[in-house]
C-alpha cells in the first residue's frame, strides 16, 4: 500500500507540474503569430563538430535565422567540421554543409586558416562567419530569406593588392613546453615534471619534425613498518623525421631516435628506419577519408640498464613493420581501424601483431553507439630484465611485465528524445560546475 501511494503522489506532482507549467506559458500574440509562421520553415541545423572553437552556445546566439537541432536525422542541413594543424601551429578547418531531407543531394564547403595563438573568441567569429556563409544559400530558399541581408567590410588600403609575404623563419615553427604536478597526503606523495621542444617544417613537399622530451615521475608510499617504497620513472630522448611527398598518394621518408626508459629497462636505445606509404585516396581528402598503407624497415641498438632475460646488455637488431589505417568522418558517424605489426628479423619468432579502432555511429533518431578497442599478440619483449621485479614493483608497474597478449576496450551509447530544437542558450549557474559538497 505504501508503494502504491508513493507511485500516487508521484504521479499527481508530475501532472500538476506540467499544468502549472501550460497555465504559465503566455498564448501567442497576433505579432509572435507571424513571427513563429516563418520561422517554422526556418533551416533546421545539425552542427558536427568535436574540435576546438565550435561553442555551441555561441552559434546558436549568433545565428539565431537557423533552428538548431539535436540530431542530423532531423535537420535539413549537417555542419561537418573537422580540423588538421598546419604547418605553423594552427589548424586548417574543413566545413562541409550536407544537405539533408528538403535539400538533400547538396553539399557546399569551405576551408577556414586560424593561427596558432588566435583566441578562442576569434576563431570561433571566424567559424561562425563561414556558418553564416555556407547556410545562406538553403536559408535563400525558406520565407526568412525576405529578413537576411549581406554586407562587405573592405579591407584596409582600400582593396589594393597585397605584396608577396617574406618569412624569415623560412616555415620552420618552435616550441617549447613544461608542466608539473605535485599532490599527497600523510602516507603518499606524488610529483611529476615534463619538458618538451619541437621544431617543425611542414611544406606541400616536406615534412620535417624535430623533438625532445624529459619526463620524471616519482611516488613515495609509507608503508609503516616495512618502511618507505620508491617508484620511480624517467624517460628522456629525441626523434627525427623527415618525410617527402611524391604525388597526390606517396609519401617516402627516414624515422630516427634515441631515448632512455626506466619502464622500458634502456638506458639507451637508437633507431633508424626509412619508411614508405601509400594512400588509396588523395592525401587533400585527409579530414574526410584515410586508406593508408605504411611500411619501415631499419635496425634498432639496445643498451640495457640491467641484464635481460635473454642474458644480454647490449645488442642490434634489425627489424621492420606495418600499418594499414583506414579513417573515415561522414555524416553517420567516424570510423577508424588500424591492423599492425613488427617484427625482429635476426629471429622471426620475436614479434607482434594486432588490430584496433574505434567506431562512433549514429543509428536512428536520438540513439547513438560508439565502441573501440585494441588487441595485440606480444612475442617481442626483449628488454625483460633477468632478476624479475617485487611485488611492489609489479603492482606499481614500475617497469614492463611479461606477457603475451593486451588488450583495451570500451563501449558505451546514448539515446535523446524530446524536442528536437535547441536554440535556446541559458547561462545561469554556470559557475557552479565542479563544485564539491560533502
Amino acid at each position: 500500500m505504501r508503494r502504491i501511494a508513493s507511485l500516487v503522489l508521484v504521479l499527481s506532482c508530475v501532472v500538476a507540474a506540467h499544468a502549472v507549467s501550460a497555465q504559465a506559458t503566455p498564448g501567442p500574440t497576433p505579432g509572435a503569430a507571424v513571427r513563429d509562421t516563418a520561422r517554422v520553415s526556418a533551416v533546421r541545423v545539425y552542427l558536427d563538430c568535436q574540435t576546438r572553437g565550435c561553442d555551441f552556445d555561441f552559434m546558436r546566439d549568433q545565428i539565431r535565422w537557423s533552428t538548431w537541432v539535436r540530431d542530423r536525422l532531423f535537420a535539413d542541413v549537417q555542419l561537418l567540421v573537422t580540423s588538421l594543424r598546419t604547418g605553423s601551429g594552427g589548424s586548417e578547418y574543413t566545413i562541409e554543409a550536407i544537405g539533408l531531407d528538403r535539400f538533400k543531394g547538396r553539399a557546399d564547403t569551405a576551408q577556414v586558416f586560424t593561427n596558432p595563438n588566435d583566441a578562442d573568441d576569434v576563431v570561433r567569429r571566424q567559424l561562425s562567419r563561414t556558418f553564416s556563409l555556407l547556410l545562406a544559400p538553403y536559408a535563400a530558399k525558406t520565407p526568412l530569406a525576405a529578413r537576411l541581408s549581406m554586407a562587405y567590410t573592405e579591407p584596409a588600403g582600400g582593396g589594393a593588392s597585397a605584396l608577396p609575404v617574406k618569412d624569415r623563419w623560412n616555415s620552420w615553427v618552435y616550441r617549447l613546453s613544461a608542466n608539473g604536478y605535485a599532490n599527497g597526503e600523510k602516507q603518499a606523495q606524488s610529483r611529476s615534471v615534463n619538458f618538451n621542444t619541437s621544431a617543425n617544417r611542414i611544406t606541400a613537399a616536406w615534412k620535417l619534425n624535430l623533438g625532445t622530451n624529459v619526463g620524471y615521475d616519482e611516488s613515495r608510499y609509507d608503508l609503516g613498518s616495512d618502511g618507505v617504497f620508491l617508484s620511480l620513472q624517467r624517460n628522456y630522448g629525441g626523434s627525427a623525421l623527415a618525410v617527402k611527398s611524391f604525388g597526390e598518394h606517396w609519401s617516402a621518408g627516414l624515422n630516427g631516435g634515441a631515448s632512455y626508459s626506466d619502464y622500458f629497462n634502456q638506458a639507451l636505445s637508437v633507431r633508424l628506419a626509412p619508411a614508405v606509404e601509400y594512400d588509396l585516396f588523395p592525401y587533400k581528402e585527409f579530414t574526410r577519408r584515410q586508406l593508408t598503407f605504411y611500411y619501415q624497415v631499419g635496425v634498432t641498438s639496445f643498451r640495457y640498464k640491467e641484464r635481460t632475460l635473454y642474458g644480454e646488455l647490449r645488442e642490434t637488431r634489425p627489424l621492420h613493420n606495418g600499418t594499414v589505417s583506414w579513417n573515415a568522418k561522414q555524416a553517420w558517424g567516424s570510423l577508424n581501424i588500424n591492423v599492425f605489426g613488427s617484427q625482429y628479423l635476426h629471429d622471426l619468432a620475436r614479434y607482434s601483431y594486432g588490430v584496433g579502432g574505434n567506431i562512433d555511429l549514429r543509428i536512428a533518431k536520438g540513439l547513438s553507439i560508439f565502441f573501440g578497442g585494441r588487441y595485440s599478440r606480444v612475442a617481442d619483449q626483449l628488454y625483460l630484465t633477468q632478476s624479475g621485479l617485487t611485488d611492489q614493483q609489479i603492482i606499481a608497474r614500475q617497469q614492463a611485465l611479461a606477457t603475451n597478449y593486451r588488450y583495451f576496450g570500451n563501449f558505451g551509447l546514448s539515446y535523446t528524445f524530446g524536442s528536437i530544437f535547441n536554440n535556446i542558450v541559458n547561462p545561469r549557474f554556470g559557475g557552479s560546475r565542479g563544485q564539491e559538497f560533502f
